[in-house]
């Protein structure tokens, strides 16, 4: 009995030696990191934004060593990473207690969210950092004016056709030469009264029915949507696509808009893809008469 328990004593205190070896030593010194931190205020860019694709970025950095050690600062890196692709812009070799830079730079010119990270390395290979996250959204973009366009109903020898890719107005003949840039047609109806409509358009195509040039003849039959505008817009301050943008944003579901009167803004969106605004500047009723048109449209 007395041997038994001499071998399990032996044995927990071995195990005691054994954790004990195992055990970090209290006297290791614990790693003395350096600083970083974003300088802040008017101009800097300090915390997670949201920002204009390509829009200009500043930042401010102030780093340094341990109050304790004083270890000198020997590196400064920068990583972008976007869609979890890291990229190491800028890897500096320094060597000093105390680093402060401005940096210049701009979002990215892709949509999405982008984490850049600022890393500060001291020369016992202790490490900091910052970071922020940059998510850009679509810029304004470029568009095409084109003012006083006379398009004439379907009694008019005037052109009936438009195209908004060239601000062009064609001839019914002309029209189906050119059908895929075709755009819109206009007439005159004894319900519908002044009328846009698509060349995919039902009526459109019972009023342009010509057995040479109809358009049920064309190869293309665009089929261009619209939506009457309800907003207050200033069409002399639309110098880019952003108010664009945002009158087709939803709604631009009609193939046809009836009963057009003078003042009128409808937003489009076109079979390409392109979007637009259409203003309605004159009108002679009648299917001899005619309507007087400005548009706005993406590039």
């Amino acid at each position: 009995m007395k041997k038994t328990f001499f071998i399990f004593t032996s044995l927990l205190l071995s195990g005691v030696l054994f954790l004990s070896s195992c055990t970090k030593d209290s006297s290791d010194p614990e790693p003395q990191y350096p600083t970083i931190q974003f300088v802040g205020g008017a101009g800097y860019t300090s915390t997670n934004v949201t920002v204009t694709a390509g829009s200009p970025l500043k930042f401010g950095i102030n780093a340094f060593s341990n109050t304790s050690t004083n270890t000198k600062l020997v590196k400064f890196t920068i990583t972008r990473v976007f869609n979890n692709v890291p990229s190491v812009v800028l890897d500096s070799t320094i060597n000093t207690n105390t680093y402060s830079v401005t940096l210049n730079t701009s979002a990215s010119t892709a949509t999405g969210s982008e984490n850049i990270i600022f890393k500060i390395t001291d020369k016992d290979n202790n490490s900091a950092s910052v970071n922020v996250v940059i998510t850009t959204t679509p810029g304004a973009g470029p568009i095409n004016t084109w003012t006083q366009k006379i398009i004439g109903a379907q009694a008019n020898i005037t052109g009936s056709s438009f195209a908004s890719i060239n601000g062009n107005v064609y001839s019914l003949a002309d029209a189906k030469n050119n059908s895929a840039k075709i755009d819109w047609v206009y007439f005159y109806g004894a319900t519908n009264l002044s009328t846009l409509a698509c060349p995919a358009d039902p009526d459109a195509q019972s009023v342009y029915n010509n057995t040479t040039n109809g358009i049920q003849t064309w190869t293309t039959k665009n089929l261009t949507l619209f939506k009457k505008v309800t907003s207050n817009i200033v069409w002399s301050d639309i110098t880019d696509d952003s108010v664009i943008v945002t009158e087709t944003a939803s709604g631009v579901d009609k193939t046809k808009m009836s009963q057009l009167a003078t003042g009128d803004i409808l937003s489009f969106i076109a079979a390409t893809g392109k979007k637009g605004l259409i203003k309605v500047d004159a009108i002679t009723t009648g299917n001899d008469g005619m309507i007087t048109i400005s548009v706005k449209v993406q590039q």
